[in-house]
């Protein structure tokens, strides 16, 4: 189903916003750079842009290629495949980014500032922590306990997801990310974390 006009044509703001977000944090650095300022060369007014990201840090926690956040890309994941689920969802994410993306990461273009900001950095495991819980929630409904919930769903986000993007980027990306999601999920594989 074609998504709505209305939804493409929020997507397509928040594209340009995280855009020109990210040009202005590339050339005068992230600390440096106002919401206003963001705001003024966007072509937007503030109260926009608070409306779509809530914070300067909120433009590192919205995925505008899935059409999320991170605390709901959850809805993607399948509890009875996960390792298959997270392969899926940055594959869906890097073919949403544009062709190539996956080797140049247009969709995760602020990673450098996940790694060198430390509110950023705090943004993003905020996200994450909500996104790792709503599938522990998930993994008990289905039986699993409290405990072992817990630990499958931080493995999953904190070491396969992010773990994946952080070496990629560190990396200079000069691999596709889906080739560092593979090599993680084979690593909880070798250790047992998966079945």
């Amino acid at each position: 189903m074609a998504m709505p006009l209305r939804a493409r044509n929020r997507q397509s703001a928040v594209h340009h916003i995280i855009d020109t977000a990210m040009d202005l944090f590339d050339e005068h650095g992230y600390g440096q750079v106002t919401v206003d300022q963001i705001a003024a060369a966007a072509g937007v007014s503030p109260r926009t842009f608070y409306r779509y990201f809530g914070s300067k840090e909120g433009l590192f926690t919205t995925d505008p290629y899935a059409s999320t956040d991170l605390a709901e890309v959850g809805r993607y994941l399948d509890v009875h495949d996960i390792p298959g689920s997270f392969q899926r969802l940055v594959t869906l994410i890097a073919e949403r980014s544009g062709p190539d993306a996956g080797r140049t990461g247009q969709a995760w273009r602020g990673m450098r500032y996940v790694l060198e900001e430390p509110p950023v950095r705090a943004a993003v495991y905020a996200a994450l922590e909500e996104g790792s819980r709503g599938l522990a929630d998930l993994l008990r409904a289905e039986g699993m306990t409290a405990t072992a919930a817990r630990v499958t769903a931080r493995a999953y986000w904190f070491g396969v997801y992010f773990g994946s993007l952080e070496q990629w980027h560190l990396d200079g990306r000069v691999r596709p990310l889906p080739d560092y999601v593979m090599e993680a999920l084979a690593a909880l594989r070798a250790s047992g974390a998966t079945g």
